[in-house]
């Protein structure tokens, strides 16, 4: 038998998905369901969402289905709150306890987060330090740990140049964060806004901000490493148009890491790095919710989360919240952040 708070309502304001199309794929709600808790999985929670951060996986999957989640149910993947119930493996957590992480990418059976109330897997999910506010919490989900998945297979050090593109993104601005955090020797990103560019350089403190609107990055990249090129690339930006530029940025022998969506085919990278002596990294968490990766999953999500957490105390993470929304603006929010007009960093719901 779960354990439950008392008092636990039966139903919840909710974006839900109703149909796998990316035309209007979601619609608001007041009265979606709350899974009963005698249906949580020996090692689930159920957690009152306190703050949720979008990224966009949460309108991709709503357009592709890639987890094959039965619908109607709700995407988002980042929270930050308060465990209400509990299931019956659950050792290490209690009711109250205030926890982040993020979700399964299979949000069938009560998952997802842009709700009231998400079930949520123990192995993704640690407790919150009271020093850290939910909002800042809850961007510590998919974009964080996706920047530190690509990040960790690549041999970052103080005689290491990294080129990231994409450094106004949710991952991106992570991502040159956790670059300078390992002292690598030299950071460049690139932005094409001019409000990004200035955050990046103003309040991140890289130097090397190439404006991938008005500049070569090929040609700039070579330029500011005396035409070597670098000894790794990070690119965060999902887009065939940059993955085709930036592989010719990295030297030879280099490490070339892309995020791109699990299952996804490579042979054509492969086959451009390979000439190069160019390895090759792929960066998601889809390999470990829908690969043969599951049995990593904990320890390298708890791990990641942890470090997370303490950078942030430290000082040395800085997560940019570039707009706090209610959760009824959140279909409003994802179609902004489809159409490249989410801002710098990221936007955060927050329910309480």
């Amino acid at each position: 038998m779960a354990f439950v708070r008392n008092n636990l309502p039966r139903v919840q304001s909710a974006l839900r998905w109703i149909r796998v199309n990316d035309i209007n794929p979601f619609e608001w709600t007041t009265s979606a369901p709350i899974i009963d808790p005698s249906e949580l999985g020996d090692n689930q929670v159920l957690i009152k969402n306190h703050a949720v951060s979008l990224n966009p996986v949460d309108y991709k999957m709503a357009t592709t289905n890639f987890s094959n989640t039965k619908l109607p149910a709700v995407t988002g993947y980042d929270v930050s709150g308060e465990i209400v119930a509990i299931g019956n493996g659950v050792k290490d957590f209690k009711i109250n306890d205030e926890v982040f992480g993020f979700l399964n990418l299979n949000t069938s059976n009560g998952g997802g987060a842009l709700q009231q109330y998400s079930v949520g897997e123990i192995e993704t999910l640690i407790k919150k330090p009271k020093e850290i506010s939910h909002t800042d919490a809850a961007t510590l989900g998919v974009a964080f740990v996706t920047a530190m998945d690509g990040l960790r297979q690549a041999d970052i050090n103080s005689s290491k140049s990294i080129f990231i593109p994409g450094g106004s993104g949710g991952v991106g601005h992570f991502s040159v964060q956790i670059a300078q955090i390992r002292g690598a020797k030299q950071v460049i990103t690139s932005a094409s806004k001019d409000e990004g560019i200035k955050i990046l350089k103003e309040q991140y403190k890289i130097k090397d901000v190439i404006n991938h609107a008005k500049e070569n990055i090929i040609d700039r990249v070579k330029e500011l490493t005396n035409g070597e090129g670098v000894d790794i690339v990070y690119d965060t930006t999902y887009l065939e148009s940059s993955f085709e530029k930036t592989m010719k940025t990295v030297k030879e022998g280099g490490t070339w890491v892309v995020l791109r969506r699990f299952g996804s085919d490579t042979s054509k990278e492969q086959k451009i790095l390979d000439e190069r002596k160019v390895k090759l990294v792929l960066a998601d968490l889809g390999r470990y919710w829908l690969g043969n990766e599951r049995a990593q999953l904990e320890k390298f999500a708890q791990t990641t989360l942890l470090q997370g957490a303490k950078w942030i105390e430290e000082g040395k993470l800085k997560p940019y919240i570039n707009r706090i929304i209610k959760l009824e603006e959140a279909q409003n929010a994802l179609e902004l952040i489809k159409q490249g007009k989410g801002g710098f960093g990221k936007i955060v719901i927050k329910l309480l």
